[in-house]
């Protein structure tokens, strides 16, 4: 049975343009909010894709990185000028993986200026670092090492599919139907990857079934992602800036008025999933491994309670774990996504105890693992799966997250099943890399303009 809507309570911004665009690139105007039995969802752009690059120019060519720098500044002017900042327009992110910083600028200026944790135990490194193995991770997982990666993400595909076109295929292309002027950058960057996908209600069944995927059919009736539970709670998302570098206390040294600040530490990642696996579990199960083994919600609810309240800490988990020997995904990592006292941010607001402060902008995909790689052959049978973009202060805090979600101690501690440990025995990463996603404003090949000449 699909969950019922109260469609009178439709929060609707998409008149409502700013003037200004956003500090952050990660923040998106115009996104509408609806209720799910009195759940604030908000309602992402449905169709998204993902270009992964290298830079095609030599790494000590400096002259070309900045007239790079200014041709990338014209070309996202030009996509935006003819896309308005909206779902139904387009939004653009750009963010740049560790070869970008240490290749293509001197350790004196990346010294200067990138963020550095104050994170116990990496105190002073970058806030960016290369991505990890964890422990449940397949042998075969690949590390990338991409200079740049693109996102973008519309309500209509026709869009993102001609900016694609335009900035990376060489030709006479169009943006809605005007002739694309000075977009084109394919000569800069090399295509490794697209990636593309889809975040809409029902469209995983639908899509799952026609492609004959295996578990498909049991996907509930009105589900935005293929595991069934809404993903895009507005209190499981971070709010306004929450994300950022300098915004919340104990994570970077970076301030409202430093070089990086609105920008933030991403993750990206493809992972496979498992649907047969995952609906052998019974609904009650199934909810138990998304959220905790205390939730009591009926079948039908898709988008439980994310507010504060429900947050559950570092002591509930761990009670958890030994009363119910099972953990639910989203209490393996709540206590670190999640603010554990009031907070006051740099900018003077008040942030609630349980307050998320940990972005997530996954997709569900049928690509098996890619559209397009230059590295890689892809398979064109289509497999369930998620291309995970996760945002928040540090690539060090990703990484303590991400490592209580396969939860080795808690595993050790309870002699826990890997099928008790939230959904991760269904999953099977296949791709990971970290980037950095600058500040609006230092969107194109950061700190090319500082550079001597």
């Amino acid at each position: 049975m699909a969950e019922a809507f109260d469609w009178t309570t439709v929060v609707d911004y998409t008149r409502r343009v700013p003037v200004d665009p956003p500090l952050t690139q990660y923040e998106l105007p115009g996104i509408t909010e609806e209720m799910h039995k009195d759940v604030p969802v908000a309602v992402v752009p449905l169709w998204h894709a993902v270009v992964t690059g290298r830079l095609a120019f030599p790494a000590d060519d400096r002259a070309t990185l900045r007239t790079a720098q200014a041709r990338l500044d014209r070309a996202l002017a030009e996509i935006e000028r003819v896309y308005p900042l909206q779902p139904g327009g387009l939004f653009v992110q750009v963010a740049y993986g560790t070869p970008y910083f240490r290749e293509r600028l001197p350790a004196s200026l990346t010294d200067e200026f990138m963020p550095k944790s104050v994170m116990p135990g990496s105190e002073g490194d970058w806030a960016l670092v290369d991505s990890i193995r964890f422990p449940m991770d397949p042998p075969d997982l690949l590390l990338e090492q991409n200079d740049i990666c693109f996102h973008f993400k519309s309500d209509y595909r026709h869009h993102i599919e001609d900016v694609l076109d335009a900035l990376f295929s060489p030709g006479d292309r169009r943006l809605n139907g005007i002739p694309a002027q000075g977009v084109f950058i394919g000569d800069l960057v090399t295509v490794t990857s697209t990636r593309r996908g889809f975040a809409g209600r029902s469209m995983p069944k639908l899509v799952g079934e026609r492609l004959g995927i295996p578990g498909a059919d049991r996907i509930p009736d009105g589900a935005m992602l293929f595991l069934g539970f809404t993903s895009s709670h507005v209190h499981g998302l971070a709010a306004g800036n929450l994300a950022s570098f300098e915004t919340l206390p104990g994570f970077t040294d970076q301030l409202p008025g430093s070089y990086f600040a609105h920008g933030t530490a991403m993750h990206l990642s493809h992972i496979a999933l498992d649907l047969k696996r995952w609906y052998s579990f019974t609904p009650q199960e199934r909810l138990h491994r998304m959220f905790h083994p205390r939730r009591t919600e009926t079948e039908e609810i898709l988008s439980p309670d994310q507010s504060p309240a429900t947050t559950t800490f570092r002591e509930e988990r761990d009670d958890d774990a030994a009363r119910y020997r099972l953990v639910g995904h989203n209490e393996q990592m709540q206590f670190l996504s999640r603010v554990e006292t009031d907070t006051v941010t740099a900018y003077g607001e008040k942030v609630e105890r349980g307050t998320a402060f940990f972005l997530r902008q996954d997709f569900d995909t049928v690509e098996n693992p890619f559209g397009f790689s230059v590295d890689e052959p892809v398979s064109t049978e289509p497999r369930a799966g998620v291309h995970f973009v996760g945002l928040g202060p540090c690539s060090q805090h990703y990484e303590l997250m991400r490592r209580e979600m396969d939860s080795p101690d808690l595993k050790e501690r309870h002699a826990l099943p890997d099928e008790n440990l939230g959904f991760t025995d269904v999953l099977t990463t296949t791709h990971r890399q970290n980037y950095l996603l600058p500040p609006r404003a230092h969107r194109s090949f950061p700190l090319a303009e500082v550079l001597v000449r």
